[in-house]
């Protein structure tokens, strides 16, 4: 009977707890609803297509459609181009500042017109005789004739030298000879790999070590099996109850800005 009591008090207690959470959340105080269109409601506004959609505007549309209003100075442009100057307007007389300003602008002192397409040559420059220095400038370049020796009229090849005996039996100097060594690679330089690597025998021969074989065989499911782990991301019980530090609650927590009610 006691345990007949417990069982009735319990489901009592979770009757109660459902009801509970089985209650939807109140919304808040001036909560608005946000409905962008009016198709979101359950039934939807009969369709009439004899009709066109009518508009309501507010205060502030209202205001924006009307056009822009002028200035209550505004003075429009003048009836015609034909100006009525009063009598005294054309007996009066200009002012000193008024006749200065009225003068154009003068050129600067340096100003030099633009050139004309022909130009116009004097007559004596016409007639001028140039200096000696200026008709050897005006003559074209001359081009010394190419050299023809007379042994071989045919081919430059087979010209006779013309360096001199002593020239070649010339010694150079250590200086020259030190010089013209070409220059040494680095005592570390390697050169280029050939494409082909010869394989020594030894290699062909050699035979792998039980290490080796296990790392170059491929990796199979059974493997992988073998080598799972399923206390690999398992939390331990001492990190599933320890407490942050309140520092590190303090960075935890997000930032106002990025807070919103719902």
């Amino acid at each position: 009977p006691d345990v007949v009591d417990k069982m009735a008090t319990r489901s009592g207690h979770c009757d109660v707890r459902l009801k509970t959470l089985a209650i939807p959340k109140s919304l808040p105080a001036g909560f608005l609803e946000d409905r962008r269109s009016i198709y979101w409601e359950n039934n939807l506004p009969p369709k009439d297509y004899t009709k066109t959609t009518t508009f309501v505007l507010n205060a502030r549309q209202e205001q924006l459609v009307h056009s822009k209003k002028l200035h209550p100075e505004y003075q429009g442009d003048r009836p015609s181009p034909v100006w009525s100057v009063s009598v005294a307007a054309r007996k009066a007389n200009a002012s000193n500042r008024v006749a200065q300003l009225a003068q154009a602008k003068q050129l600067p002192p340096d100003y030099q017109p633009c050139r004309q397409v022909m130009t116009a040559i004097p007559s004596s420059a016409i007639c001028v005789r140039p200096s000696g220095h200026l008709s050897r400038l005006a003559r074209h370049k001359t081009y010394p004739p190419l050299l023809v020796k007379p042994n071989s009229e045919w081919d430059w090849g087979e010209w006779n030298t013309d360096i001199s005996r002593t020239a070649k039996i010339a010694v150079a100097s250590p200086r020259v000879s030190s010089l013209a060594e070409p220059k040494k690679a680095h005592q570390l330089y390697l050169p280029c790999q050939r494409v082909q690597w010869p394989v020594s025998r030894g290699s062909l021969s050699h035979m792998a070590s039980e290490r080796l074989s296990k790392l170059a065989r491929a990796k199979s499911r059974s493997r992988e099996l073998e080598d799972y782990d399923p206390r690999t991301w398992s939390v331990s019980r001492g990190a599933l109850l320890a407490q942050a530090t309140p520092r590190l609650s303090e960075l935890a927590t997000p930032l106002p800005r990025k807070c919103r009610t719902k």
